[in-house]
């Protein structure tokens, strides 16, 4: 149903632009020939309408014709039927009485119709051009958009057993000393693992969603720390936006590693999400030990240094991370967002 539509507008547009042309033809012969006017755009017509006419039936005709068949035909066989309209109508003039005569209105009538055809040869070749550039370009964004996600995909395989594995452990160390929290920490762990199958089917994550998974990983480590852990969650966003997945675990993961951990004292962590008029932005606050614990290059680990490439890979410049000393004497994670490039996230996800 498209093709035909395309067609019909191309040919609506050749008929429309032959008008013209058979117009101006009439305008400038009638200045030469005072016959009426009406006679020298019936001519005209003949010749240009009998051209098109026969060329898109040569078209839609069964026969595989060739560009070059389609054009030596359709001059001709328009040759042959504008001119004998030409002579019906000037046959009564004394001047073109005899067909012999004709001569003059063969050779501009030839003129004609090279001219259209060429004409018509050049649009159909900027067509099929832009037709070929466009089918490039599409193919190009497709293949990049393959290779997009599939750098997502392995950028989050890297997270996941990241975050498995540091649960594993802790999970091993309490085995032997609190049998009993160990139990409740896999439980948590399971459901916070189920949780994840679940969304490991979906492109795209959602910030509440990922706030749970938060919970779900603050309730496992605040069972292996105790009163060492104090943490809460507050959600200031209207929106339930979409987000990618796993985005904001390994900012909390770190905050507990390299400053509530190694902390004699321990501390707590504060998750926060908060929206603007143009961004959104998810803040991991602690009062850790800060930097001091950290390595030489704090934030250059596997879970934020995936963060940092999916956003970049996700939105460009419209998302930004940022890792800073808090007031606390903690460390201030921040994940910053534009609103229009979550609200396209899904529709780019879904296309994939």
């Amino acid at each position: 149903m498209t093709n035909f539509a395309t067609h019909l507008s191309e040919g609506l547009k050749s008929l429309a632009l032959t008008s013209l042309f058979c117009l101006v033809i009439a305008f400038a012969t009638h200045t030469i020939w005072l016959s009426p006017l009406w006679e020298h755009i019936l001519i005209s017509f003949g010749y240009g309408y009998s051209a098109i006419v026969i060329a898109y039936l040569l078209q839609w005709s069964s026969r595989q014709w060739t560009k070059r068949q389609i054009s030596v035909i359709s001059i001709g066989s328009s040759m042959a039927l504008g001119t004998a309209n030409a002579y019906y109508w000037l046959s009564k003039y004394e001047k073109f009485s005899n067909f012999s005569q004709m001569k003059p209105v063969i050779i501009l009538g030839f003129i004609f119709l090279a001219a259209c055809f060429l004409y018509f040869y050049t649009y159909k070749q900027k067509l099929l051009t832009q037709k070929e550039l466009e089918r490039a370009k599409r193919i190009q964004a497709e293949q990049e958009k393959a290779l997009l996600f599939s750098q997502l995909k392995q950028l989050q395989s890297q997270i996941e057993p990241h975050f498995l594995f540091n649960t594993l452990a802790n999970i091993n160390a309490l085995i032997d000393s609190d049998a009993k929290n160990a139990k409740l920490m896999l439980g948590k762990l399971t459901e916070l693992l189920r949780e994840r199958l679940k969304q490991s089917r979906q492109h795209n994550s959602t910030l509440e969603g990922e706030l749970e998974l938060v919970d779900a990983y603050l309730a496992i480590q605040k069972i292996r720390l105790g009163e060492r852990l104090k943490y809460e969650i507050i959600n200031h966003c209207s929106e339930n936006f979409n987000i990618p997945p796993l985005l904001v675990q390994p900012l909390v993961e770190n905050a507990v590693q390299h400053g509530i951990e190694p902390s004699s004292t321990g501390g707590w962590i504060r998750v926060e999400a908060s929206e603007a008029k143009e961004q959104v932005t998810i803040k991991v606050l602690d009062d850790g030990i800060g930097f001091g614990y950290a390595d030489a290059h704090p934030g250059q680990g596997i879970g934020l240094e995936n963060i940092r490439q999916r956003l970049n890979t996700l939105f460009g410049s419209n998302a930004l991370m940022s890792l800073k000393k808090s007031l606390t004497g903690g460390v201030v994670a921040q994940v910053t967002i534009l609103r229009t490039s979550l609200e396209s996230l899904e529709v780019k996800m879904d296309a994939n």
